[in-house]
């Protein structure tokens, strides 16, 4: 029975998140100009020459520092990480797949990092059909999510893109038992 690891919900998930944060940075930007709009209006109103035209440029500078500081963070690491996130859900959603055979070896947690997304990893052993000898091969599996139910020593047929996990089905001999 071919079991589904990589649902459409994670690209759902991930393209209202990626939504959300565009959404709230816009909602930023827009109160950021009306603050220098009304700023702008309160400078021309004022006579020339006047002591509070400092104050406004002041106000407007600090206004301006914050605001760089800010975007750069949000932009830079929040939705920088949403965005690869969804990429890389749509390349799984959309892209063209592998099938393999293997023998699972292990879980491993450690943090890896493709394209700018944490992945945890499976190990399979895996033959090498031109070399005809067996290698260990890293099957990705998104770090947020729980690791499938395969146990240690079952033969795997799965399904990878980009070699993140997309399916994968336990494959049992005619008496039930795994290979």
């Amino acid at each position: 029975m071919k079991i589904d690891y990589y649902e459409r919900e994670f690209f759902l998930e991930a393209k209202k998140q990626r939504r959300n944060t565009l959404l709230i940075y816009l909602l930023m930007v827009g109160i950021f100009l009306l603050i220098t709009a009304g700023l702008f209006v309160w400078y021309c109103t004022l006579p020339y020459e006047d002591p509070q035209i400092s104050l406004i440029k002041t106000i407007q500078y600090v206004l301006l520092a914050i605001f760089v500081v800010i975007s750069g963070i949000y932009l830079g690491i929040k939705y920088k990480r949403i965005n690869n996130y969804y990429k890389k859900c749509v390349d799984v959603e959309t892209g063209l797949t592998e099938t393999s055979f293997g023998n699972f070896i292990e879980y491993n947690e450690s943090l890896q990092t493709k394209d700018g997304v944490d992945f945890k990893t499976l190990v399979f052993l895996e033959l090498n059909p031109k070399k005809n000898n067996f290698f260990e091969r890293k099957v990705l599996v998104f770090y947020e999510k729980p690791f499938p139910e395969i146990e240690v020593g079952q033969n795997v047929k799965y399904t990878t893109q980009g070699n993140v996990l997309k399916y994968y089905e336990i494959i049992h001999d005619e008496q039930g038992e795994d290979k």
